[in-house]
């Protein structure tokens, strides 16, 4: 890992996209993401109505006011829904074991291991706990992708710093990754104490080890007055429809990424540098730390060197240094991981082998958890005959993951170098609901790398002087994506601008000069 200060930087002078990077030197380490429209909807808290229940999916298809109807999974339903009780909110604050299944492993409380589940907490059939026309409390576990409508749980969770709400599990819990058995304790009797006797289920985050009884109120506080205003929403609510929006990114970046490791934190807009203040003050009072104003005409991330790296994410190849690489392709069912040695060269097949998948070990969990990538990946590291080396690549890897707050279960490398994991997406990093299907290759690949390529040009454009000549040398993508959705600001801008479509420029790396006469018609 880089030596360079640990920074956090929050790209917010941009309408069109909210980039907040936890980064060390030129290398993103963390991100939280927002595109405009498309800006994530996981987290968010809606009044659903079931459309449809389908016994043969043991799922139901539930209007929360959205485009597409939402797949709340047999799973994820609250066994109260299928008792005489029928408001949505008196359920969702009912004790259920079953919720301790939906924990993630950042926030898991002590909870019993992953498989069947006992005889009393099995959920009887769908058909019995749902029907047609019903109100449900759901919140997005997961955003809409490809044709597919959100993920739902019937679950609400709200996040602070220190803890997590979740009404409707039947304990306090404490983060495994606290493992100090009295702090644990400690833990868990101060919550209990800030909860005054209210049944409501919480769980402590990591981020709380050391944290005072008071600070852990001050933490809970807005979250349980939250939690009732969703109650009054509710209990007016005629039509599906939103009740609670998650933060916003720079908001969530403070909640989740900000630390006290944290040196230094960058804000190009005023704005959200107000913003980011206030979320500090309220989750960190006194931390001592100035919210800096960056000013400057070049765009943030270009001055920081960051840019090059956030491109990357949109690529599917990923270089790993000394001419190696991985590359990642994304399948209907699952990931796949290639590493190649490139001219990466150590003497022999097998110490060039063991060399490039340990360097590949470490970026893949990097890309892994800033790709957000989720369900079934595979890894096809390069083949090793020695064990010991096969062992210490898999070490290197499960290393590098536990900065990872998603759920992960990693299997063993096999034969040919093969090794499998899932992964539980967060939704907090690139959305992959702003990926959508290329209308130039019918379906085979995505178009996202022109859009980030469309808006580092804007960007660029906007930090240029008024009013004078450009000359564009960009892919024909990026520049379709220029002119059909963002022919205003374009035009606001006041840029004569030449357009000369150049398949050999990368998406992200388009050329933008300034041509010598001025009077050049774009």
């Amino acid at each position: 890992m880089s030596t360079s200060p640990l920074q956090l930087a929050v790209n917010g002078r941009d309408p069109e996209e909210i980039r907040v990077v936890l980064h060390h030197g030129a290398l993103i380490q963390d991100l939280r993401w927002s595109h405009g429209e498309q800006a994530s909807l996981v987290g968010n808290v809606y009044l659903g109505e079931v459309r449809q229940v389908e016994s043969g999916l043991d799922a139901a298809f539930v209007d929360f006011g959205g485009r597409r109807s939402g797949f709340l999974h047999h799973g994820n339903i609250h066994p109260g829904y299928g008792g005489e009780v029928q408001d949505p909110f008196v359920i969702a604050a009912s004790p259920s074991r079953t919720a301790a299944d939906l924990e993630d492993a950042d926030e898991g409380a002590d909870a019993e291991p992953a498989g069947e589940p006992p005889e009393a907490f099995r959920l009887p059939p769908i058909d019995q706990l749902l029907r047609p026309g019903q109100r449900v409390l759901v919140q997005i576990q997961r955003d809409p992708v490809r044709g597919k409508g959100a993920t739902l749980t019937t679950y609400p969770s709200l996040a602070g710093r220190l803890v997590v709400l979740v009404p409707s599990l039947d304990r306090i819990g404490v983060s495994r990754r606290i493992m100090d058995l009295d702090e644990r304790n400690r833990l868990r009797e101060a919550v209990e104490e800030q909860l005054e006797g209210a049944r409501l289920g919480v769980i402590v985050r990591t981020a709380a080890v050391g944290a005072s009884a008071e600070a852990l109120g001050r933490d809970l506080a807005p979250l349980l007055q939250q939690w009732r205003e969703i109650g009054e929403q509710l209990a007016g609510a005629e039509q599906p429809g939103l009740l609670a929006a998650e933060a916003s990114a720079a908001a969530r970046a403070v909640r989740e990424l900000f630390s006290d490791a944290v040196e230094a934190i960058v804000v190009d807009d005023e704005e959200r540098a107000a913003e980011v203040e206030a979320e500090l003050d309220r989750y960190v009072p006194g931390h001592g730390l100035e919210v800096r104003r960056y000013r400057g005409g070049r765009p943030l991330f270009e001055e920081l060197g960051l840019e090059r790296d956030w491109q990357q994410l949109f690529r599917p190849r990923v270089p790993i240094g000394q001419g190696a690489s991985i590359v990642v392709s994304d399948t209907e069912a699952l990931t796949a991981i290639d590493v190649n040695s490139g001219r990466l060269d150590r003497g022999s097949l097998e110490q060039t082998a063991f060399e490039t998948n340990k360097l590949a070990a470490v970026e893949i969990a990097r890309q892994i958890r800033l790709r957000d990538l989720g369900g079934i990946l595979v890894v096809d590291f390069i083949d090793m005959l020695d064990a010991a080396h096969r062992l210490e690549v898999e070490e290197v890897l499960h290393t590098a993951l536990q900065h990872d707050r998603a759920r992960l279960k990693v299997g063993r490398m096999a034969s040919f170098g093969l090794l499998p994991l899932t992964r539980r997406r967060q939704g907090a990093g690139l959305a992959t609901a702003a990926d959508h299907l290329c209308r130039g290759c019918g379906g085979s690949g995505s178009v996202q790398h022109h859009h980030s390529g469309a808006l580092r040009l804007l960007r660029r454009m906007r930090a240029a002087e008024p009013s004078i000549s450009l000359q564009v040398r960009a892919q024909a993508g990026v520049i379709a994506v220029l002119q059909e959705f963002h022919a205003a600001t374009l035009e606001a801008l006041g840029h004569r601008l030449t357009w000369i479509e150049d398949s050999q420029v990368p998406a992200g790396e388009s050329v933008l000069e300034v041509l010598a006469a001025p009077t050049l018609e774009g």
